[in-house]
């Protein structure tokens, strides 16, 4: 395992400052269960800063290759990954901001001395992906004994079967 990046979240983004680099997918402990396989790497790029009223962000940008597992065929499922968004930074001893639950709110993470990059990648990859991964109907991979695939088969053809 890499060494772990981490940063000082309010002074990252009082100093403006920047991090890129690349995370191997095997390294992201909690997405595994999601994943087919562990191939790839994906990018990220961290940047500090301030929002119009003058509060501490940071934003994050995320890109890469997951290989998902289907939920119709329990295959392997290609998925582009891209994230970007901007967090903003509070202190644990500050109330969050009053505008929290509106829509269009940033989204708030708690601002700590030491905050792991590699987790804050990860949270931000796990919120964006998709609950039921699945391929379009009709395109999974696993095709029955007469070639039909088999997510287009009603899951209770098997009983009417058993039936007969």
């Amino acid at each position: 395992m890499s060494a772990r990046t981490v940063i000082d979240g309010l002074e990252f983004s009082r100093a403006d400052k920047e991090v890129r680099g690349s995370l191997p997918v095997p390294e992201l402990a909690r997405l595994q269960d999601m994943l087919f396989d562990g191939k790839g790497r994906v990018d990220f790029l961290l940047k500090g800063g301030r929002d119009r009223r003058g509060r501490p962000t940071v934003y994050l940008e995320i890109s890469g290759l997951l290989h998902l597992r289907c939920q119709r065929c329990m295959g392997g499922l290609g998925h582009p990954l891209y994230v970007a968004n901007t967090l903003l930074l509070v202190s644990a001893d500050e109330p969050l901001p009053e505008e929290t639950g509106a829509p269009e709110a940033p989204d708030c993470i708690v601002a700590d001395a030491a905050m792991d990059v590699a987790t804050l990648i990860e949270d931000e990859i796990l919120l964006g992906l998709p609950f039921a991964p699945r391929h379009p109907a009709g395109t999974c991979g696993v095709r029955d004994d007469a070639g039909r695939s088999n997510c287009d088969a009603s899951p209770f053809a098997g009983l009417a079967a058993l039936k007969k």
